[in-house]
């Protein structure tokens, strides 16, 4: 009986020291888990930060018009290259004045390139909304017209309140 006491107390010490190795082994791993996740967080915070966002490449209205170009440009197998920044496909010629030449292309796009499948330029669309009645934007219109004229390439504007379709069947055909 007494070896039966003694059995049962060893019994229950054993279980009970099973009991606090898998309390110390959980705490362990949560622990070591909660570590890990400090670790990873403050790495991401960690990272550099830049004040930009992506956003879409065309304005809803840029896009309506592009819906309908596409069907235009489609048929002719000609490809459409929206917001191209003209010093991408111009060259100033006067190499003595190149900076100040440049400035004048470097910053500034055209809405609408239409090129044929060797990306040889067709012509240029502009799309002018209300806010191409401004002085400043009156100006800089004037100097892209002027600007296509000197390099040989028509240069369309399309008001965003005009039958596009009707339009287009003009520029692309």
């Amino acid at each position: 009986m007494e070896n039966n006491i003694v059995s049962s107390m060893e019994g229950n010490i054993i279980s009970d020291m099973d009991n606090v190795y898998i309390g110390i082994i959980s705490v362990l791993a949560l622990i070591i888990v909660i570590l890990i996740l400090i670790k990873i967080i403050s790495s991401i915070k960690k990272r550099k930060k830049y004040p930009y966002e992506s956003k879409m490449l065309l304005t809803r209205t840029e896009y309506a018009f592009f819906k309908k170009l596409r069907k235009f440009t489609d048929k002719k197998r000609y490809m459409i290259c929206p917001k191209v920044r003209l010093e991408d496909f111009i060259y100033v010629t006067n190499r003595k004045e190149l900076s100040k030449y440049r400035g004048y292309i470097k910053c500034r796009h055209v809405d609408f390139l239409i090129c044929d499948d060797d990306l040889h330029i067709i012509c240029g669309i502009e799309l002018d909304d209300k806010s191409h009645d401004e002085k400043e934007a009156k100006r800089i219109d004037k100097f892209k017209n002027e600007l296509f004229e000197a390099i040989g390439v028509k240069l369309y504007r399309v008001r965003v309140d005009d039958d596009y379709e009707e339009k287009l069947r003009t520029i692309i055909g």
